[in-house]
């Protein structure tokens, strides 16, 4: 008791009540504190993205066996049709970014590894002699470049969603890809493979830190990162829908046996 008449704790006790106090409100803050964007965008996109990397044909393209009188022509035709929907996108996506060049999007969107139009120009250029691909954007690819010009005007931050979606899509699978591609088509060194070929995978694991980083160093409001999230959705469901298209026209393919295998982990 102490001289005014109050009950006093003894020290040893007092201490233990302060220490579980500031657990509490430790974990409490914990709680409170918003996981970083880039686990937001592999947890908040993962269905979007396995459809978008399981479609028919990627799968076909990229691990089936095209059997029958047609054999590596045809393969080719629609390899370089997929090529030519990447180069639709990649040249809308760069055409945007000088409108936001100097602003704080910039760690993200100016990352070199995202500017892939001129690999996708040497690869169209040599399978098919022409480099450009105007014309040839199916209906879906003309959606999605168009989407990337919309919100490049009203709501800039929602590119970061596309550009994830493409390092997702493209550059994460790329060294893969590119041994395949190669490998079908009996390619020499730098044969054709610009795109896909252009970084290692030791590079690339590398770009995903650096990626990772970049994108949870973005100062955004909390509405922001969850506007990326589900814009990052519809990018996903975007490129299933340029794929889905391609596979209608796509004579000969078929499903692989095992399914394509892919992935963008967060822990890399």
């Amino acid at each position: 008791m102490s001289a005014t008449g109050s009950l006093r704790l003894p020290r040893t006790e007092q201490s233990a009540r302060v220490r579980r106090q500031s657990e509490s409100e430790a974990r409490a803050a914990e709680v409170a504190r918003p996981a970083p964007l880039s686990v937001l965008l592999a947890e908040g996109t993962a269905r979007a993205r396995e459809q978008a990397e399981r479609s028919l044909f990627l799968q076909s393209l990229f691990t089936g066996s095209w059997d029958g009188v047609y054999g590596q022509y045809v393969r080719a035709q629609h390899y370089v049709g997929y090529l030519r929907q990447l180069h639709a996108l990649y040249s809308a996506f760069e055409g945007v970014l000088p409108r936001v060049a100097r602003g704080a999007l910039t760690p993200v969107l100016l990352m070199p590894e995202l500017r892939r139009a001129a690999a996708l120009e040497e690869d169209l250029r040599y399978f098919s002699g022409e480099p450009r691909a105007e014309g040839f954007a199916c209906v879906e690819t003309r959606l999605h470049a168009e989407r990337l010009r919309e919100v490049a005007e009203d709501a800039p931050h929602l590119l970061v969603a596309h550009a994830y979606a493409r390092c997702v899509l493209d550059l994460i699978h790329a060294p893969e890809r590119a041994r395949v591609v190669a490998s079908a088509f009996e390619l020499g060194e730098d044969q054709g493979t610009r795109f896909h070929g252009a970084y290692t995978a030791p590079e690339l694991t590398a770009f995903q830190v650096r990626l990772h980083s970049r994108i949870d160093g973005l100062e955004l409001e909390e509405d922001e990162a969850l506007e990326i999230v589900q814009e990052a959705r519809m990018a996903f469901r975007l490129h299933s829908l340029v794929c889905d298209e391609l596979a209608r026209g796509a004579t000969g393919m078929g499903a692989p046996a095992g399914g394509y295998r892919g992935g963008f982990s967060v822990s890399q």
